[in-house]
């Protein structure tokens, strides 16, 4: 598919006594119809990147081209016709107190200029899309925490955008209503063809519905790939720190050096990947070698539908069993020796 949203060479920099360099000549396609999660520690550029799509923030140098448009230069009724394609929902849900959830879906349609009549059958029709057709008389303060962002899923539909733009939006809410809100999410990418994306610090949500990945580190966007490719085999020491601190499959220092206190012989951290050969051939190779092998730390999880993490084993052998051992695991997949 062809991107929809392309930045080239794109910085923001916000001027001051010292200058910040929030988006650093970032070079990124968003292909349309995809769900893409932007990942990164805090500051590294995140929120500042998903604005310049619905140009809340425009570039100072570079270009982004959003469906077509050069948003630098858009004049008022551009970013004004821009902004109706470019749906947003927010971490805490930003809707108005005073207003009825069936006012908050239909505020931007009014502003649009829609009637009347017009608005109510738009409002009821995605208050039933997004499953709370019954709360339209209630107001905010009478919702749980993910209603709120169903309501807030309901006003960024509104005016059925091509893109819609989630910054955080699962992070103030408890793991099973995460789950809900992410699965409706997947239904109005697939239902109704929507670029969505993701701002996101939680594994969980790219793990679940996002399509491809964006890396970003000081302003810049270390890498971007599908998901699986990224996390399973990251280039990058920010990636794979994020990757790790969120999977928490290997052992920190502290655990390895308690680890040791009980299991003298060489630890073995072994990646698990997609492939049902290599993780069959695993089995094998341990058993082949006279070397006891036991399993002493890991964690793996499915992302995009496809097992991902490691297994840390104690090997204790002859020194020349245990090197065989480890050079053939390494001939078959990732392996690392662990030795601080």
């Amino acid at each position: 598919m062809a991107p929809v949203i392309t930045f080239r060479d794109a910085s923001k920099t916000f001027a001051g006594k010292t200058p910040v360099h929030a988006v650093d000549t970032v070079d990124l396609d968003i292909e349309q119809g995809s769900i893409t999660g932007v990942i990164g520690y805090s500051g590294a550029g995140k929120s500042t990147l998903v604005r310049m799509i619905n140009a809340l923030e425009l570039p100072t140098a570079g270009t982004v081209t959003v469906a077509g448009r050069d948003i630098g230069g858009l004049g008022e009724r551009g970013l004004r016709e821009l902004r109706a394609d470019v749906g947003m929902i927010f971490q805490q849900f930003n809707l108005f107190s005073s207003r009825t959830v069936a006012g908050n879906v239909g505020y931007p349609l009014r502003i649009a200029g829609w009637s009347k009549e017009r608005r109510r059958e738009r409002v009821a029709e995605l208050l039933k899309f997004v499953g709370i057709a019954d709360k339209a008389r209630s107001y905010p303060g009478q919702l749980s925490g993910g209603q709120k962002q169903r309501v807030g899923i309901a006003r960024a539909l509104a005016t059925a955008p091509g893109i819609l733009l989630a910054d955080e939006a699962t992070s103030a809410l408890d793991p099973e209503t995460t789950q809900d809100v992410l699965a409706l999410l997947r239904r109005i990418n697939r239902e109704l063809g929507t670029t969505i994306v993701v701002i996101t610090h939680e594994m969980e949500v790219v793990s679940s519905i996002c399509d491809t990945v964006a890396v970003m580190e000081a302003g810049k966007v270390i890498e971007h790939g599908p998901v699986y490719d990224v996390f399973a085999a990251p280039r990058e020491p920010a990636t794979r720190r994020f990757v790790h601190s969120v999977l928490r499959d290997r052992p920190s220092d502290e655990t390895l050096a308690r680890l040791r206190q009980h299991f003298p012989g060489r630890i073995v951290t072994v990646s698990v990947r997609a492939d049902a050969d290599a993780r069959s051939a695993l089995s094998d190779v341990l058993a082949a070698h006279d070397v006891r092998s036991t399993i002493v730390y890991g964690g793996i999880r499915e992302i995009a539908e496809k097992p991902f993490g490691s297994v840390t084993y104690a090997l204790d052998g002859p020194a020349d069993a245990v090197d065989a051992l480890i050079a053939e695991l390494r001939a078959r997949t990732g392996v690392e020796e662990l030795t601080s």
